[in-house]
């Protein structure tokens, strides 16, 4: 069953069968991902949040999970409009983690989605669009300072006018040029910026809460790191004494 899903979702003659035709918009894609991971190599990371290795896996993990699961079911308003949390959880993972990691768990999440529910052969375009939900947060929270309610605004702007309203429609025009054209896709941008507003939402109220959690978890482990090294020096303090009565 699993080989068959892999099946129908990497027909890679189905995929990249425009690539002769327009082979420019694939040299554009692949310039701007050599670009991207090279950014996120040579430039380092300001650190933020304070996340130890074993927690930043840990979120990884879940938000990958969570972004899977928002890339395979949405919550139906009616038979035109559905909303999927896929920018929630990229917000999320950009906020927490940084914009390469939060790219890396939408375009994960986007990729195991359609292995586990594939709608036709997968669409690296709207991969790396997808890809784009995490990134764009994670470079405003960690490379620019300024009020978190306006970088999260900012993110949800550019996320809709990058993504909704950019990749993902050059996507389905290159993917499927029969079913779809811009004349097509652009008369749907309302009913995705009504999505894209509900994300905000939710992340506008979240990020009112995350800085306090964030804090205080990182005020326990502080706590218990300290604990830990006073019950190690107070074990070498009984062991020296011990060594003295010895003596």
């Amino acid at each position: 069953m699993f080989c068959n899903l892999l099946i129908n979702a990497f027909d890679f003659s189905e995929i990249f069968k425009t690539i002769r035709s327009r082979w420019y918009y694939y040299v554009a894609l692949a310039v701007f991902v050599i670009l991207l991971f090279s950014f996120f190599f040579f430039k380092k990371q300001p650190r933020k949040n304070n996340l130890t290795k074993t927690q930043k896996i840990t979120y990884v993990a879940v938000l990958t999970a969570l972004a899977t699961v928002g890339n395979v079911f949405d919550i139906k308003v009616s038979d035109e409009f559905q909303i999927s949390l896929v920018a929630t959880v990229g917000f999320l993972a950009g906020y927490l983690l940084g914009g390469g990691y939060g790219f890396a768990v939408c375009f994960t999440g986007d990729l195991i989605g359609a292995i586990v529910n594939p709608h036709g052969p997968y669409n690296p375009i709207i991969g790396i669009g997808t890809g784009f939900w995490g990134l764009i947060p994670g470079i405003a929270f960690y490379y620019f300072k300024g009020n978190d309610y306006v970088k999260t605004a900012i993110s949800f702007a550019l996320g809709f006018l990058l993504v909704s309203a950019g990749i993902n429609v050059v996507g389905f025009c290159l993917m499927y040029p029969t079913y779809y054209t811009f004349e097509i896709l652009l008369p749907t941008l309302p009913l995705k910026l009504a999505v894209v507003a509900v994300n905000c939402a939710i992340c506008m109220a979240l990020v009112s809460v995350l800085p306090r959690v964030i804090q205080s978890t990182a005020l326990k482990r502080s706590s218990n790191e300290s604990d830990k090294g006073a019950e190690e020096k107070s074990d070498d303090n009984k062991a020296d004494d011990a060594d003295d009565v010895v003596d």
